[in-house]
């Protein structure tokens, strides 16, 4: 029972290791990539700790074998988490079904980040404290 207690934050950081390489669940069923052109942004007010904050979504132009659509991404993200600007080209991917469904591709996604630094430094805590006890 000894030896569960000592390798239980081994597991643990393996375990959130491999959890970041987990494919994480997408809407998106029927995938289509192509690119895009950012042509404004899309605005609501959210309540957000307490207070009311302006929200935005990049409205992106896109060509689909129908046509050229503008659409509005579904994700809001706080104003200080925006991150486009007009007239950028970005990867996108729509739903060939549903062409005005779409989000914008790229980037690592924050859970992998927070997944990877708990693991590995919970790896590495562990090799610290072994070294410093035995």
């Amino acid at each position: 029972m000894l030896l569960f207690w000592e390798l239980l934050p081994v597991a643990v950081g393996l375990l959130c290791i491999a959890a970041a390489f987990l494919p994480g669940r997408d809407p998106i069923r029927h995938p289509v990539y192509t690119e895009g052109e950012i042509v404004g942004q899309a605005s609501q007010t959210v309540w957000q700790q307490h207070a009311k904050t302006d929200a935005l979504a990049p409205v992106v132009r896109f060509s689909t074998p129908q046509g050229e659509i503008t659409a509005t991404a579904r994700r809001f993200v706080p104003e200080w988490q925006y991150r486009f600007h007009r007239g950028e080209r970005v990867k996108i991917c729509y739903d060939a079904k549903q062409p005005d469904m779409f989000r914008v591709c790229g980037g690592v996604p924050l859970r992998r980040y927070l997944l990877l630094t708990a693991g590995i430094g919970t790896l590495i805590a562990y090799g610290v404290l072994w070294v410093q006890f035995f």
